[in-house]
C-alpha cells in the first residue's frame, strides 16, 4: 500500500469514527436529556421548564397522553421521563382539571398524609409532596371548570370545587417544580375560563414539614393535652409511635400520626381558615349539624368554628387499617365503633380551641 492510500484510508476510518460519535452524541441527548425539548405541554397549560423541574430525574421528557382542546379550559396531561442510556429514576405524572367535593383534602383517602405536603403560602390554595398535589381554583371559577371522563367534560356545579390536580404515577416528583407546575397550568385554566385572579400569577412560595418525631401521647401532634382515648389505643395493634406535623403556613395546620404495631395504623389530624378550604366544607352538604349558640357546625369527624380570628376547619381522618383494627376490637359494634371515633376527634378540638381562638363545643 502507497502512502497516499495509507492516509486516505486513516482519513475515511477517522471520518467514519467521527460521524459514529456524531450519531451516539445526537442520540444520547435526544434521548437522556432535555436539549431540543417542547418550550410547553397540553396545548400551553404546562411550561416546558416547570415540567422539567417537577421530574427532574435523568431522562428525556415527553408528553405521553393529552386531552386539551383551545375551546375548553378543560384538560388532563401526563408527562414522562424515561433514560434509554443512563440509570436514572422513571417517572410520569399525569395533571388536569377536576371537580372535588367538600374540603377535599382532608377527608378522602386519594390525598394521603396531609402533614407530608407542602403548603402554598403566597394566597393560592394548594399543597404539593412527591405523589402528587392540587391548586384550588377560584371561586369564580367553580361551576364553569369540570373535569374529563373519556374525551367528555364533566361540567360541574357551583357547591363543587374546581381544582387543578397531580398525581405522581411513576417515581417521585420535585415539589417545588410540581408547585410551579400547578400554578402555571392553574392561571391558565383560569384565564381560559374567565375567572382568573392576580394571586395564580405569583411565584408558588411554600410552607413545608416537619422531620418525623417520636410522639408525646400527653401532648399528641404537639398540641399540650391532647391525648387519644384509651379506646383507640390498642395494644399490639396500633398505639402512638411517630409523628410530622406541618405549622409553617398561615392558615393551615396538619399532622399525621403513625401508630406502632401490626395493624399499620395511621390518623391525620388538620386545621385550616384558608377560605376556599371553608366554604367547601359547608357547601352542598347535610354532614354537619349546627351547633348550639350559632358556634359553628360539626360531625363525627369535621367541624367548622366560628373562632376569633375566621372560621375555621377541622377534621380528623382514619386509614382504612386503622378503622377495621377499630372495627375489630368493638366486636364490629357500630356505635361503639363511632364513639371512640368522635371522642378521638372531641379531644383534638378541645386542644386546638385555645390556639384558634375558638369556642369549646360539644359534639353532636
Amino acid at each position: 500500500m502507497t502512502v497516499s492510500a495509507h492516509k486516505k484510508k486513516s482519513m475515511l476510518i477517522g471520518v467514519g469514527s467521527l460521524a459514529a460519535l456524531t450519531v451516539l452524541a445526537t442520540a444520547y441527548c435526544w434521548w437522556n436529556t432535555d436539549l431540543l425539548s417542547a418550550d410547553s405541554f397540553c396545548g400551553g397549560r404546562l411550561g416546558g421548564g416547570d415540567a422539567q423541574a417537577a421530574l427532574d430525574s435523568t431522562g428525556r421528557l415527553s408528553q405521553v397522553r393529552a386531552q386539551d382542546s383551545p375551546r375548553r379550559a378543560e384538560f388532563a396531561c401526563t408527562l414522562e421521563r424515561t433514560s434509554r442510556f443512563v440509570g436514572g429514576e422513571e417517572q410520569r405524572v399525569t395533571v388536569g382539571t377536576a371537580g372535588e367535593q367538600g374540603a377535599f383534602p382532608f377527608t378522602t383517602s386519594v390525598w394521603k398524609d396531609p402533614a407530608a405536603r407542602s403548603y402554598f403560602t403566597n394566597g393560592v390554595t394548594g399543597a404539593v409532596s412527591p405523589s402528587g398535589g392540587y391548586v384550588v381554583l377560584p371561586k369564580a371559577c367553580w361551576g364553569k371548570v369540570g373535569g374529563l371522563q373519556g374525551s367528555q367534560v364533566v361540567r360541574t356545579e357551583d357547591s363543587v370545587v374546581a381544582a387543578v390536580t397531580a398525581t405522581t404515577e411513576k417515581g417521585a416528583a420535585d415539589p417545588a417544580g410540581l408547585a410551579r407546575l400547578l400554578a402555571h397550568a392553574a392561571r391558565q385554566v383560569a384565564e381560559k375560563a374567565g375567572c382568573g385572579t392576580s394571586a395564580l400569577s405569583a411565584a408558588p412560595a411554600l410552607a413545608g414539614p416537619s422531620a418525623s418525631r417520636a410522639t408525646d401521647v400527653r401532648s399528641v401532634c404537639a398540641l399540650p393535652g391532647f391525648a387519644l382515648p384509651k379506646s383507640v389505643v390498642l395494644v399490639g395493634r396500633a398505639e402512638p409511635d411517630k409523628e410530622r406535623v406541618n405549622a409553617g403556613s398561615a392558615h393551615t395546620w396538619a399532622c399525621d400520626l403513625h401508630m406502632a404495631g401490626s395493624a399499620k395504623a395511621s390518623v391525620s389530624f388538620a386545621a385550616t381558615s384558608d377560605p376556599s378550604l371553608v366554604q367547601a366544607a359547608t357547601t352542598g352538604t347535610d354532614a354537619l349539624r349546627n351547633l348550639p349558640g350559632l358556634r359553628g357546625v360539626a360531625g363525627p369527624d369535621q367541624a367548622v368554628l366560628h373562632c376569633g380570628g375566621a372560621d375555621t376547619y377541622f377534621a380528623a381522618h382514619w386509614n382504612t387499617a386503622y378503622e377495621g383494627a377499630l372495627l375489630d376490637s368493638v366486636g364490629h359494634a357500630a356505635t361503639a365503633y363511632a364513639q371512640a371515633k368522635k371522642a378521638t376527634f372531641q379531644n383534638f378540638l378541645d386542644a386546638t380551641a385555645d390556639a384558634h381562638a375558638c369556642p369549646r363545643v360539644a359534639l353532636p
